[in-house]
């Protein structure tokens, strides 16, 4: 079975579709999709467990079931790999153009207290927070009210936070990420958003023209000498989970893959 092809009459049988066609393989991943109803993130609910993207108002989609799967995928390596060498550091994750807010609660439920989690599997990843923002104030709103209505426990217990913001400067606030997921094309690779992932951190992102050719990639942070914009969890300079200190964009410090070709619609500047 194919991308594009992993439609479901149930939740639960869209996850299985997908699980089928090995394009979600993680255990960790396959719970975290079950323990998120689409159906409470889309417009339309005769099609939430239909593999394709979805309108959701403002110019702007809810992707297919099967791209929110590759990324899952993609980002979950980073956030075991913290999990294990840090065992008792918050996990730090930014979705930026969080829209329905349907991948930020995926997120949520992987880092939620761990007294909250429905299976052992979850267990893996340390407890942590999301970040869900998006430059469009009514998906803000938007995100938060189909949060509210099954997973509201996540914002309750400030597993997820949403915030109006630019996405091309990411949210300084919470870095470094030790994930990032973009939803929507850049133009360019965004830099100042590349900054804000933690040495060994992975941001997924699209980029290419509106219209034009894109392709996703998977950005990671292998080097520090730019310094990541952030926090310093630490309080000792140069740790590499980030610094306070600003520094400049090195392309030494990334690690750039092309994954796939894709189309998404263009990640939107606030000016």
């Amino acid at each position: 079975m194919r991308a594009w092809r992993c439609h479901g009459s149930t939740h639960r049988e869209m996850v299985e579709k997908l699980t089928s066609a090995g394009i979600v393989k993680a255990p960790i991943n396959i719970q975290a999709l079950l323990s998120v109803d689409r159906r409470n993130y889309v417009n339309n609910e005769d099609a939430a467990y239909t593999d394709s993207p979805q309108p959701i108002g403002y110019g702007a989609t809810i992707s297919a079931p099967h791209m929110h799967a590759h990324v899952l995928e993609d980002l979950l390596p980073p956030l075991i790999r913290a999990s294990k060498k840090y065992p008792l550091r918050p996990l730090s994750i930014l979705d930026v153009g969080c829209g329905s807010g349907y991948l930020t609660a995926v997120f949520g439920r992987m880092v939620e207290p761990k007294t909250n989690r429905k299976t052992s599997l979850l267990n893996t990843l340390n407890e942590g927070k999301v970040y869900g923002i998006d430059v469009i104030p009514q998906l803000v709103k938007l995100s938060q009210t189909n949060i509210a209505k099954q997973d509201v426990d996540l914002l309750d217990s400030s597993t997820v936070h949403l915030r109006t913001r630019d996405g091309w400067k990411g949210y300084p606030e919470g870095a470094p990420y030790h994930a990032i997921h973009v939803g929507a094309a850049a133009a360019s690779f965004p830099k100042e958003l590349m900054m804000q992932l933690a040495v060994g951190g992975v941001m997924v992102v699209p980029v290419g023209p509106d219209g034009g050719t894109q392709y996703l990639y998977m950005v990671e942070r292998v080097g520090d000498d730019g310094v990541v914009v952030g926090l310093n969890l630490n309080g000792d300079d140069g740790d590499e989970m980030g610094s306070s200190r600003k520094g400049v964009f090195r392309e030494e410090d990334y690690k750039v893959q092309k994954v796939l070709g894709v189309r998404y619609v263009p990640l939107v500047r606030s000016d």
